[in-house]
């Protein structure tokens, strides 16, 4: 019976050390998440893209297309949309069933994403959300052609935004 005892309060033990460990491994990724990367001063570049390119990013984004599908074909439901928060350097928004939200960081055209965090929900419509919330998180060119904002990966596009109608 003491074995069993012993057994069992070891097991709590460890089972302790587990989730205190694991509690403190969230703790340290949730506050590296709400983290945004220092600010970092805009260049002139070309094609309209530059130090106001700031400016020009304020503002909800409706995704129009992803990896050239449509974004109504890619997403039933919910369109995707991004909210930039430029003076604080904070990106949010809807990728088709869950929220993201991170930190970013701009030099030039040059749009620097920290590791987003995504709430969690069970999603019943089809949609390319994880291919959207990868795209996001990468480094990316951003390019205003007319009213659209462009993400630029390895030159091409591969997400294209328009001002959220309100």
């Amino acid at each position: 019976m003491k074995k069993i005892i012993k057994f069992n309060f070891a097991g709590l033990m460890l089972a302790l050390c587990f989730s205190v460990q694991s509690c403190n491994t969230a703790n340290n990724a949730a506050n590296k998440i709400d983290e945004a990367p220092p600010p970092v001063a805009a260049e002139k570049v070309e094609n309209n893209v530059g130090t106001g390119i700031t400016s020009e990013l304020k503002g909800t984004w409706t995704l129009v297309t992803i990896e050239g599908t449509a974004a109504s074909d890619a997403f039933k439901g919910t369109i995707p949309y991004i909210t930039f928060d430029a003076d604080n350097h904070r990106v949010s928004g809807n990728a088709g069933c869950n929220r993201f939200m991170g930190g970013y960081a701009l030099s030039g055209s040059v749009y620097e994403p920290a590791l987003p965090a995504t709430t969690q929900m069970a999603c019943f419509q089809e949609n390319q959300e994880s291919k959207l919330l990868k795209l996001l998180g990468q480094k990316s060119s951003l390019v205003f052609n007319g009213s659209t904002l462009q993400f630029v990966q390895e030159g091409r596009v591969v997400l294209e935004f328009t001002p959220k109608a309100e």
